[in-house]
């Protein structure tokens, strides 16, 4: 973040003195672009931000508020100061205002209406291009600021992911120091570095990943030991190069996490690393962590140990060929014999861990996610349910057991460390929840996972099943990172932390850290990280919200793109929410467009408590089966219209 710009408007000064009670609240800033905002606060319900209240603050920026309330009981929001920055910048097209200034029209309108350019430097950038500024003055919802980057013709490949990347304070560079310190490290592993390490490098040990992975940090061997399994989980030994404090390791604190968009990554190391010394390639040596564990026929892992190993994998292989191996495919198990044995045992193991973790109550929402297709040119050409494979359990499932018995290690030691975390969900969400059900006919009383489990297998293939699951989903806490091991819920776990990608990953990569220095020096040696680990939590939980909505945007913007080439034509579709603005709908394919409330009819009442929304007789509630239109898509967003509604008749 900007020093100018945290000078400038992160600060409110606004004068309160007519306001009666007075108290204090964190919460996320949500920008309307029409002169005022809101404030979602941590628990309760929205609180109006008049304009002279917003104290500089962006929409989706986490804030902390002063709450007035005057006599009347009215209440409104003043920002006093902001936490943490979801938007850094303002990307939008570079225009013109009347009086022939160089402004910024915002992509996202509840940012600001307008950013007027004070600096545009040496850019020359062409009216209609997407540009990003850089804010450090606000009025209402104008900004004022200078322009850092000129991203260019919106119609060029890779521009539309770019600009939602920029709005959220990312970039696929790295600075020059951090470059050049990649650039100077060891693209091979030397004897010297060997010495001391257990060899694995005589076990069947493979690499299973999507199609297009590039950083593989994870391999896995499996052997049969007696009744038992011997399950082997190598990790690329990401701290052995990136030293704690170097540049490397300030940048990627920094970024915390690698974030996905379709066809492009933003990387949390750099590509020497991560693409290089660091991935697990195939027939190359490699550093690692690695735990290993001796699991018996139900599933109990009988003991574990972490340690510094080397491997050099067999094969690289996907989640295609290995699904198809282990579904029997003849021509894949000929062109791969010398793994399938490994891999038969592994698919027993992963079966086993699976039942047992099902068996204690882990909770799963049949959530569908979808697949983006794009072209050479990355224009979206097609979108699919992903499909979720054989290939894919073996690998969760091992990778679930590795992070808790890592993290159950740990606990144990009470050294410091870092923790993934799932809390119990918020009482008032899961009340709210319980008598949404009671709604439905369905009882339920909260309470432990395992009573959450057996709730979505009751309603398993009912009609009511879609929408117990997207309610059930949004009363969950969301999973972060804490210093206090206090277990997963949705897993139904004591232990848990992450473990298995450092790469990507900055908690994974500090706990690697801990537990190099615990191997080599001993427990009183690392409790000098309280602090370290107290910052990656919070910083980690920070970075991975903004990754997550980053990609939500990115794929949507993706899925819009789609969508032009389909516009009036008539689709199947799936009520999967219901809002106050209108009823948002699902296709087959997990494309989402809303329906807007104007669209349903004149006579139009919702109920925010049972998720409906009533037009007339006709009733909208998650799980309703309707026909839709795509009317238009706008900004990456879907608008659909009801089949022969009068929208379609005009």
């Amino acid at each position: 973040m900007s020093k100018k710009y945290n000078k400038k408007i992160s600060k409110n000064n606004r004068k309160t003195s007519a306001k009666k009670d007075k108290k204090i609240v964190s919460g996320i800033f949500r920008g309307t672009g029409k002169g005022y905002a809101f404030l979602t606060p941590d628990s309760g319900e929205d609180i109006f931000i008049p304009r002279d209240g917003m104290g500089g603050a962006l929409n989706g920026d986490r804030v902390v508020a002063e709450i007035l309330t005057d006599a009347n009981g009215r209440s409104e929001a003043n920002v006093i100061e902001i936490l943490a920055q979801t938007t850094v910048y303002v990307v939008g097209t570079y225009a013109e205002s009347r009086n022939g200034n160089p402004v910024i029209v915002p992509d996202d309108g509840k940012v600001c209406r307008i950013f007027y350019i004070e600096s545009i430097g040496s850019f020359k950038p062409k009216l209609g291009y997407k540009v990003v500024g850089l804010p450090y003055e606000r009025d209402g919802d104008i900004l004022f600021g200078d322009l850092v980057e000129v991203l260019g013709d919106p119609n060029v490949k890779s521009v539309d992911m770019l600009s939602i990347a920029r709005a959220y304070g990312l970039t696929e560079e790295f600075p020059p120091e951090v470059e050049a310190a990649a650039r100077n490290a060891e693209f091979i592993v030397s004897e010297e570095e060997i010495l001391g390490r257990e060899d694995f490098r005589g076990d069947v040990v493979v690499t299973i990943d999507g199609v297009d992975a590039k950083d593989l940090d994870d391999a896995v061997s499996v052997k049969k030991r007696g009744g038992n399994y011997l399950l082997s989980v190598h990790i690329a030994d990401v701290s052995h190069y990136v030293k704690e404090n170097g540049v490397i390791d300030k940048e990627a604190f920094k970024r915390a996490t690698s974030v996905y968009f379709p066809g492009m990554v933003f990387p949390m190391l750099p590509r020497e690393l991560s693409n290089g010394i660091c991935s697990l390639n195939p027939q190359e040596n490699r550093l690692t962590l690695s735990c290993i564990m001796e699991i018996d026929g139900s599933g109990n892992i009988i003991k574990s140990r972490v340690t510094k190993g080397v491997i050099k994998t067999l094969r690289r292989m996907n989640y295609d060929n290995v699904a198809a191996i282990l579904d029997g495919d003849e021509k894949e198990r000929a062109e791969n014999a010398d793994v399938c044995e490994m891999l038969d045992c592994a698919k027993e193991l992963a079966l086993i861990l699976n039942k047992k973790r099902m068996g204690r109550g882990s909770v799963e929402f049949d959530i569908p996610e979808s697949k983006i297709i794009l072209s050479f040119d990355g224009v979206c050409t097609g979108v699919e349910v992903y499909t979720h494979k054989i290939s894919h359990t073996v690998v969760e499932e091992f990778m679930l057991a590795a992070n808790e018995s890592v993290a159950a290690m740990f606990d144990k030691l009470k050294v410091p460390f870092v923790y993934r975390v799932h809390e119990t969900p918020p009482p008032d969400k899961e009340l709210a929840f319980i008598d949404y059900l009671e709604s439905l006919g369905v009882e339920f009383g909260g309470g432990s996972p395992a009573d959450y489990a057996r709730l979505l297998a009751s309603v398993k293939g009912k009609a009511c099943e879609r929408a117990v699951g997207r309610i059930g989903l949004r009363t969950m806490a969301k999973a972060k990172y804490m210093t206090k091991d206090i277990g997963h819920f949705g897993l139904a776990l004591k232990h848990y932390c992450h473990f298995t990608s450092p790469i990507r990953r900055y908690p994974d990569l500090q706990i690697h850290r801990i537990i190099s220095d615990y191997l080599a020096y001993g427990r009183e040696y690392v409790k000098r990280y309280t602090k370290i680990v107290a910052d990656s939590a919070t910083q980690s939980s920070v970075r991975e919200q903004i990754a997550l909505t980053a990609e939500r945007r990115a794929d949507d913007v993706k899925k819009a793109e789609y969508m032009k080439a389909h516009i009036g034509e008539t689709f199947e579709a799936t009520v999967s929410s219901v809002t106050e603005w209108g009823v948002f709908a699902e296709l087959p394919n997990c494309i989402e467009g809303l329906v807007r409330r104007e669209a349903l009819g004149t006579n139009t009442e919702y109920n925010e408590k049972l998720h409906i929304m009533k037009a007339g007789d006709e009733v909208y509630s998650i799980g309703k089966k309707i026909k839709v239109v795509c009317e238009s898509v706008e900004n990456g967003k879907i608008n659909f219209a009801l089949e022969n509604s009068e929208n379609d008749k005009e």
